[in-house]
């Protein structure tokens, strides 16, 4: 392991069952490195997030992580259904901050409304919110602009690198041009067997 990096992972291995999804797989990223992993459905982007995150702990190898300061945009938009998008928000940063945030989002209008008077772009929105709103050494984003039209994704790829700037960045995309704009280096991820 090397000291200077905020995420490094050693030969991991990761199987759900005997459904394997990682095996042997390494990779590093420096303070203020930002990667994307593009691959195939199944072949255990989402997974790396979890074990990044401390979700999943792996099968075998090691994850090392720099810092546990760590925020995360889940590929599902988790907002909890009885608090209003603001207070969402504010479950992890003050107030100002979060209508800061909302507001870059274009969802000012939206602040004091519950989950299930959202459209699914306005969830997604307001998840990635949650995410960016506060401070964190480590960020992780799973798929992040789904379900947004390129108005949206350009907004929040803004913000996403205004608020990440200089600190590490983990993403899944499904868009090369996406990962482009929020700077990321992409790893190239392929599909492993199952267990026998």
């Amino acid at each position: 392991m090397q000291a200077e990096n905020m995420v490094e992972f050693e030969r991991v291995s990761f199987a759900y069952g005997k459904k394997r999804v990682l095996k042997d797989f390494s990779f590093a990223v420096p303070k203020g490195g930002r990667i994307c992993f593009f691959g195939a459905s199944g072949c255990g982007k989402s997974t790396v997030l979890r074990l990044a995150c401390g979700l999943e702990k792996p099968g075998d190898g090691t994850v090392y992580l720099g810092s546990k300061n760590i925020r995360m945009s889940f590929q599902e938009d988790r907002l909890l259904p009885f608090l209003t998008v603001r207070e969402n928000v504010t479950m992890f940063a003050s107030e100002k901050d979060a209508d800061e945030v909302l507001s870059r989002l274009g969802l000012s209008e939206a602040i004091n409304e519950y989950p299930a008077r959202l459209s699914g772009g306005m969830a997604r929105r307001a998840s990635l919110a949650r995410a960016l709103a506060g401070d964190a050494d480590i960020y992780i984003f799973d798929e992040p602009f789904g379900g947004l039209d390129e108005e949206n994704i350009r907004r929040a790829a803004a913000l996403i690198n205004e608020r990440t700037a200089g600190k590490t960045v983990l993403s899944v995309l499904h868009d090369r041009s996406h990962a482009a704009m929020i700077g990321c280096e992409i790893i190239e991820m392929k599909r492993i067997r199952s267990l026998s």
